[in-house]
């Protein structure tokens, strides 16, 4: 039995249930793909004509079936999905959502990536509105869709197994029609596992702001109209099990005096908390701690004695994190972060310090940070296993990041035109190391005078080193119809590792951590040595999964 792709092992057992007009100029082939196989326009088929999938309860899987045009173009092809069907049970199609992928070309490679040029599918325009009722005016819609003679189109599906589902398998189809009559019918399974993901993720993440969606639906970052939309974007990266950095309204707001006004602001981060399932909570300093290694340390500490009982109040504290400065990378920088440190620890020593930095010392010179940071990042590629584990000794925090493609050794780099199981692996990784948390600048670096959709080359323009599609995890919805975010097949493999890890996380609960850490290790060595191949990673996952129901499911 094949099984490689996380939600969609293909397997052979089933047959396509096709009817083509066997005269027409233009024939259609349907197959199906792996969701971690990007499917170029004139990829050759798998072979494979179903599809097999697996999950947990509350976790989303997802697969691909492609549409081939043979002969002449095809026009006015629609996809449909049916119900899932088992022994008097069913998961309503309305679990099923499905999204026409939009290739966007590549004409400069990332830095350090040995892919040719090319067209490479990653937005995934929805068939229905994320907002309910009928799209808006919109360049790019889900269907109907043409396909041009010669070319794929692959549509990407994703099934939610509801938490109240029972184990079993379920049975569907996906049914595709073009417009001079031809059908096929591809049939679907569903494998689900006695065993239930929590609904709030956890790895803690901090994948910053999306101010800069803003222009792209013709908006200004501060403008009032653009609040339902920030929060739209919120919502999807959280569904998505990534946290976006707490919007500026969940803060409560810092008086002169040291006091706390959190009148306006506490509903807003009750909602995001409870409502949405925020998990992490980046703290943005107060008015009186702007001043706080000038003349106004002393209201400043009191500000931060007022904030921390107040989220502890609210049961919030162990959520809470000061995120001081961003790579830290000469001595001042280093003797700031101390500074800031220690006046954080005074005021709310149970508010942690984070700073994107790794657990060795830069440079000798500088000192370290040790005592002054609770939350270590460090870049994969700057990742020191030695000092990492005595941080951890110490009950310090590790989360992990990338930007851009640095080190001496290739990491997982997360650029467009890298393998999609590079967005999947560092999960698998951060479990092997032990570390909880994982950050990423932004999602929505997006040039205001570019267009997303056309043009991946988000950093690095003007520079010798260029980098596709760095910071852009989502592409504005605006162009597809609603005021919203479109997400990227980038995006969907980041949450699989994030419920990979839930899986590694159950099972270490129910006894069994030397099974998944001798499994995880088989995939993800270490942030330089990784298993290439993703069917590698789905029978692994499938091996983990049985070990959890064996340990007696639920």
């Amino acid at each position: 039995m094949k099984r490689p792709e996380r939600s969609i092992h293909l397997v052979g057992t089933l047959a396509l249930v096709a009817l083509v007009a066997t005269a027409a100029s233009a024939e259609m082939e349907v197959w199906t793909a792996p969701a971690m196989t990007r499917v170029q326009p004139e990829s050759a088929p798998t072979g494979e004509r179903q599809i097999a999938i697996s999950a947990a309860r509350n976790e989303w899987e997802p697969f691909q079936v492609i549409v081939t045009a043979r002969g002449e173009a095809l026009s006015d092809v629609t996809v449909e999905a049916t119900h899932l069907v088992g022994r008097r049970r069913r998961i309503a199609r309305r679990n099923i959502h499905l999204f026409r992928e939009h290739y966007i070309q590549v004409t400069r490679p990332s830095y350090r990536c040995d892919t040719p040029p090319g067209w490479w599918p990653d937005a995934l325009i929805p068939f229905e509105n994320p907002l309910g009722g009928s799209f808006g005016e919109a360049k790019y819609r889900a269907q109907p869709f043409a396909v041009a003679a010669g070319k794929n189109q692959p549509i990407w599906g994703e099934v939610f197994v509801p938490s109240e589902a029972r184990p079993g398998e379920y049975k569907g189809s996906i049914s595709i029609r073009a417009a001079d009559g031809q059908r096929a019918t591809v049939p679907m399974s569903l494998t689900v596992y006695d065993f239930t993901l929590p609904s709030v993720p956890s790895v803690r993440s901090d994948f910053g702001s999306v101010s800069r969606a803003a222009p792209q639906h013709g908006l200004e970052a501060g403008d009032p109209a653009f609040l339902p939309i920030e929060e739209r974007y919120h919502r999807a990266m959280i569904a998505h099990r990534i946290m976006p950095a707490a919007p500026d309204r969940c803060h409560p707001r810092g008086l002169p005096d040291g006091s706390i006004d959190a009148s306006e602001s506490h509903g807003v981060l009750k909602h995001y908390i409870e409502s949405l399932g925020l998990n992490s909570i980046r703290l943005r300093r107060g008015a009186p701690y702007d001043d706080a290694l000038g003349a106004d340390r002393a209201t400043a500490i009191q500000y931060l004695r007022n904030l921390q009982s107040y989220l502890e109040a609210n049961g919030w504290a162990d959520m809470a994190y000061f995120y001081v400065l961003d790579e830290p990378n000469d001595a001042e920088a280093y003797e700031r972060v101390r500074q800031w440190a220690a006046l954080i620890h005074e005021g709310s020593p149970k508010l942690k310090v984070l700073c994107t930095e790794q657990t060795i010392t830069s440079n000798p010179e500088w000192g370290d940070l040790y005592g002054a940071v609770d939350i270590w990042v460090p870049l994969w590629a700057l990742y020191d296993e030695p000092t990492a584990a005595e941080r951890l000794a110490k009950d310090e925090e590790l989360w992990g990041y990338t930007a851009l493609c640095q080190g001496k050794e290739p990491s997982p780099y997360w650029q467009l035109d890298f393998p999609v199981l590079n967005y999947r692996l560092p999960l698998w990784i951060n479990w092997r190391c032990g570390i909880t948390g994982l950050l990423y600048w932004t999602t929505v670096y997006w040039r205001q005078t570019e267009d997303p959709w056309t043009d991946p080359l988000t950093y690095g323009r003007e520079r010798s080193r260029g980098y596709n599609g760095e910071g852009s995890l989502f592409y504005p919805g605006a162009q597809a119809g609603f005021a919203g975010p479109v997400a990227s097949i980038r995006l969907k493999m980041i949450r699989e590792g994030m419920e990979d890890y839930e899986y590694f996380r159950i099972l270490a609960e129910r006894g069994g951590n030397e099974v998944a850490d001798r499994e995880v290790r088989a995939i993800g060595r270490s942030w330089f040595d990784w298993d290439t191949d993703p069917a590698r990673l789905m029978e692994a996952r499938e091996r983990i999964a049985r070990a959890i129901e064996a340990s007696g499911g639920r």
